[in-house]
């Protein structure tokens, strides 16, 4: 058995043996084209919005239809990994693309309910448990042809980090959007290496051919 497939360890963007645990671009074109594998729209989006946001599945899972902002665009995940007087009551807003709010709405049905203003508000977008949210992202990497390490919601989580500092929108503010406590966690995200190198060198090659 390939142990490298299990590996946890947070501190690092590769496995002992240098297997890379994000998904590189062509392979996020892949997964997010290989969505429509799964039949169910609510399971769609359950995908896509850990792929745009980089949250956690059980901070997904908590997502209930108040706290989806779609005129402004953005989600508000109650971050569950943090500690003392800060458990359970933080919560961190993230972007998400127009496109992303827009099914949200359409699928779930955020609006139509927000306006009424009902005990539906609370309602979770999804009612499944995490067993069944590890395997939905399964069923896409798998026929997006992506296996290893990186093939998981963690995979998923990490090529947000990944391809945020590649953008160049500022650590701090990825530190933000992820909910991490320490600033060193983050701070892997600087750690990206191989093809990943060229989008950050190329920067500093533009600038001097000026």
């Amino acid at each position: 058995m390939n142990t490298t497939h299990f590996d946890n360890d947070t501190k690092s963007l590769f496995t002992e043996l240098g297997e890379r645990k994000y998904l590189n671009a062509s392979e996020c074109k892949r997964f997010v084209a290989s969505l429509s594998v799964l039949k169910n729209l609510k399971e769609q989006t359950f995908c896509e919005t850990i792929y745009w946001t980089g949250c956690r599945p059980s901070e997904a899972l908590k997502l209930d239809v108040l706290r989806v902002n779609v005129e402004d665009c953005f989600l508000v995940f109650r971050s569950l990994k943090k500690h003392g007087k800060k458990k359970g009551k933080h919560f961190r807003t993230v972007p998400i693309p127009p496109e992303l709010a827009e099914r949200l709405n359409k699928i779930h049905s955020i609006l139509e309910i927000q306006l009424n203003k009902s005990a539906n508000q609370f309602r979770r977008l999804w009612r499944f448990g995490r067993q069944k949210g590890w395997r939905l992202i399964k069923t896409v990497m798998d026929k997006a042809g992506i296996f290893g390490v990186r093939a998981c919601a963690r995979g998923l989580r990490h090529s947000f980090g990944v391809h945020t500092i590649l953008s160049g929108i500022a650590e701090s503010k990825l530190q933000t959007w992820l909910g991490h406590e320490d600033p060193k966690t983050t701070a892997i995200y600087l750690t990206i290496g191989g093809a990943e190198d060229h989008e950050l060198i190329r920067r500093m090659w533009n600038y001097r051919a000026i």
